[in-house]
């Protein structure tokens, strides 16, 4: 039975990468308010009038589909901020840029936003510009002072009007001398964004979110960066359950928004999750949600029968999940009956796990839905990991074709792609030792 709930629950659209289409952004927020969630965050990396651009009004037609979207939000009971990230060029000192900032703002006020964020991530750390280096001498004085101005000018326009901030420093022990001095210099009405211990966290603690609050004087919004996979992870693929994050943690943070991946259909295994988890923390059972996850995404069962054999490969990420977690159930049996002489019994397992792999490849491999033409390279690894599979289980039974499974292994690990865990090497290499 649920206990509590986070306040703030929700996802932002903050990858790099090629943003969303204005449909999945319409069928996001459906399917985000269908489960739980009430905050979307407006901040693609790669919209130029969101970063590089800010200056620069919307053309019309783009400014009308956020009013789109703004009113289908409403629709959904969904809470829409819209993100400005200023860092890269502005002149903190620059009345023009100033201007030029709330000028932004009051244009996507007057569309009908009423929640907007200030992003001052992924910017250098000192001031460029001499004139700003002259009036604040360091970064967290012009941040302070920006921060502070742009809240007065939103209030004054309109008292209900709320704002998020995104600091340079949003990830360590919420104690370093940038977050502190930042947080305790912003009215406690401002949310403050915070990752955790890293940019993408393994685990979100209690502890850590009150730490946060003493130093800073605010509960921490949590910008989760799962299940995104841009940066260094762009090789891998998230779609397993969100784990590592403290059931009692509602109590001590305004709440979390999860970080989305460019690949739409994709990430919405993880994102179920995350809101299921986010609706009720203390109940949270990952294993369930995703099996629920696969259930409603996946509705046909043969279908999703073969998406769990490929999706147990797709466990690497932040989260340090365990990864191959079938596959390393079936060979760790087959080697222990291995070890004690019962060979026929060690291959009746490896020839299961192998022709279960088998029929999933085949299966994923002739769907043509957006959801599997994301995941195209991420297959074309698992339809190759099933053709090693069959050549040693025939190497073992014949105890003929080892050069061409040899091969096809350096071909299988010449690939950036990341999928099987150490498992799946473990077993071949001991199938071409075995000679």
């Amino acid at each position: 039975m649920s206990t509590g709930q986070f306040r703030i629950r929700g996802y932002i659209e903050g990858f790099y990468g090629t943003p969303w289409t204005h449909a999945q952004r319409l069928d996001m927020l459906r399917f985000a308010s269908s489960h739980g969630a009430n905050t979307w965050f407006y901040a693609p990396k790669d919209d130029p009038y969101h970063r590089r651009l800010w200056r620069e009004p919307y053309p019309p037609e783009s400014l009308s589909r956020l009013r789109e979207l703004k009113n289908a939000a409403d629709g959904c009971g969904v809470t829409v901020f819209w993100c400005v990230a200023p860092g890269l060029s502005m002149r903190y000192s620059s009345e023009g840029d100033r201007a030029a900032l709330f000028g932004k703002l009051r244009s996507l006020y007057e569309a009908g936003f009423r929640c907007f964020g200030l992003l001052l991530d992924d910017i250098p750390e000192d001031l460029f510009y001499p004139e700003d280096q002259a009036r604040y001498g360091e970064t967290i004085a012009a941040h302070i002072d920006l921060c502070r101005d742009c809240f007065a000018r939103l209030k004054a326009l309109d008292s209900s009007l709320r704002l998020a901030v995104c600091p340079m420093q949003y990830h360590g022990k919420g104690t370093e001398d940038y977050i502190s001095r930042l947080g305790r210099a912003l009215p406690e009405e401002i949310l403050l964004f915070f990752t955790g211990a890293d940019i993408c966290s393994k685990e979100l603690t209690c502890r850590e979110a009150q730490v946060f609050y003493d130093a800073t004087g605010h509960k921490p919004l949590y910008w989760d960066n799962y299940p995104v996979n841009d940066a260094e992870m762009f090789k891998e693929m998230h779609v397993g359950p969100l784990i590592g994050r403290e059931p009692d943690l509602y109590r001590y943070a305004e709440g979390i928004i999860f970080n989305c991946m460019e690949y739409y259909e994709s990430g919405k295994f993880a994102l179920k999750t995350a809101f299921d988890y986010l609706s009720d923390p203390v109940g949270y059972d990952p294993e369930a949600s995703f099996a629920g996850a696969l259930e409603e995404l996946l509705p046909e069962e043969p279908l999703r029968e073969a998406f769990v054999y490929f999706a147990d490969h797709l466990r690497t990420s932040c989260l340090k999940d365990v990864n191959s977690r079938l596959m390393d159930r079936a060979f760790g049996r087959a080697s222990v009956l291995m070890e004690t002489g019962d060979l026929p019994g060690a291959l009746a397992l490896i020839a299961d796990y192998t022709a279960r792999v088998r029929r999933s490849a085949d299966l994923l491999k002739r769907q043509k839905a957006p959801l599997f033409a994301e995941l195209t390279q991420w297959l074309e690894k698992y339809y190759l990991m099933a053709e090693i599979l069959d050549a040693a289980l025939r190497t073992l039974q014949t105890g003929q074709g080892r050069e061409a499974l040899a091969a096809m292994l350096r071909r299988y690990n010449d690939s950036a792609t990341v999928l099987t865990a150490f498992t799946f090497r473990a077993y071949v290499e001991q199938v071409l030792g075995m000679g």
